[in-house]
C-alpha cells in the first residue's frame, strides 16, 4: 500500500511540474507574439517609405538610380515581413491549441490519479485499478506527443524571429547605402537623407521587437525542452511500473 501511494504521489508531483512549466511556456509564447504585435504596421510603413523614396529617386534622375534599386529591394524585404507575419499568425493559433490540449490532458490525468488513489485504498483495489492505469498511460502518451508538438512550435517561432533579424540587418544596410547616395545627390541630398533616417527609425523599432521577443523565445525553448524530457521520463516510469 505504501509503495502504491508513493507511486501515485510521484505521478501527481510530475504532472504538477508539467502543468507549471506548460503555463510558463504559454506565458513566454504570448510575450513573444505580443512583441511582434506591430510587425504588420511597421511593414506597411516601410512599404510606403519605399514608394516615396522611389518617387524621389525618379525626380533625381541619374543621381537616383542607386536609390531606386535600393527601394525595390526594400519592397522585397517588406514582402518577406508580411510572409513572416502570416506564418506567426498561424503559429500562434497552433501554439494556443497545443497549450489547450496540454492543460486539458493534465486535468484528466489528475482525475485518473485521484481515482486510482481512492480505488487502491479499497480491498482488491490494485487489480481494479489496472484498467485505469492503462488509460492513464494512453493519456500520458497523448500528452507527450502534444508536448513534442509544442516544442516544435517554439522552434518554429525561434526560426521566424531569426528571419525578422535578417530583414532588420538587410534594412539597416539599405539605410546606410541610401545615406551614402544622399551625400552625392546634390539638391536631392536632404530628401534622400530623410528617407535614410526614417528607415533607421523603423529598423530601431524592429530591433526593439526582436530584443523583447528573443528573450521570451529563449525562455520558451528552454521550457519546451524541459517539458519534453519530463513527459518522456513520466512515460518511461509508467512502462516500467506496468
Amino acid at each position: 500500500m505504501t509503495k502504491l501511494s508513493t507511486t501515485s504521489r510521484t505521478r501527481t508531483q510530475r504532472t504538477d511540474r508539467i502543468e507549471s512549466r506548460a503555463n510558463g511556456l504559454l506565458g513566454d509564447c504570448r510575450r513573444a507574439f505580443h512583441a511582434f504585435g506591430d510587425l504588420d504596421e511597421l511593414a506597411e510603413n516601410l512599404r510606403i517609405l519605399s514608394l516615396n523614396a522611389e518617387l524621389a529617386a525618379g525626380r533625381a534622375g541619374d543621381k537616383g538610380k542607386a536609390v531606386r534599386a535600393l527601394t525595390q529591394y526594400t519592397r522585397e524585404l517588406v514582402n518577406r515581413l508580411a510572409q513572416i507575419q502570416g506564418e506567426m499568425h498561424s503559429l500562434r493559433g497552433s501554439t494556443f491549441a497545443f497549450s489547450s490540449t496540454i492543460l486539458r490532458s493534465l486535468m484528466q490525468l489528475n482525475l485518473f490519479e485521484r481515482a486510482c488513489q481512492l480505488i487502491e485504498a479499497e480491498p482488491d483495489g490494485t487489480r481494479r485499478c489496472d484498467s485505469g492505469k492503462r488509460a492513464f498511460a494512453d493519456l500520458m502518451t497523448l500528452l507527450v506527443d502534444t508536448l513534442d508538438g509544442m516544442a516544435d512550435a517554439v522552434t518554429d517561432l525561434s526560426r521566424r524571429t531569426h528571419a525578422v533579424e535578417e530583414v532588420v540587418s538587410q534594412s539597416d544596410s539599405i539605410a546606410t547605402n541610401i545615406a551614402i547616395e544622399a551625400a552625392a545627390a546634390g539638391v536631392h541630398e536632404k530628401e534622400f537623407r530623410t528617407v535614410s533616417d526614417t528607415m533607421r527609425t523603423y529598423v530601431d523599432d524592429l530591433r526593439q521587437m526582436i530584443d523583447e521577443a528573443s528573450d521570451a523565445v529563449r525562455r520558451a525553448s528552454e521550457k519546451g525542452e524541459a517539458l519534453r524530457r519530463i513527459g518522456l521520463d513520466a512515460l518511461d516510469d509508467l512502462h516500467r511500473n506496468s
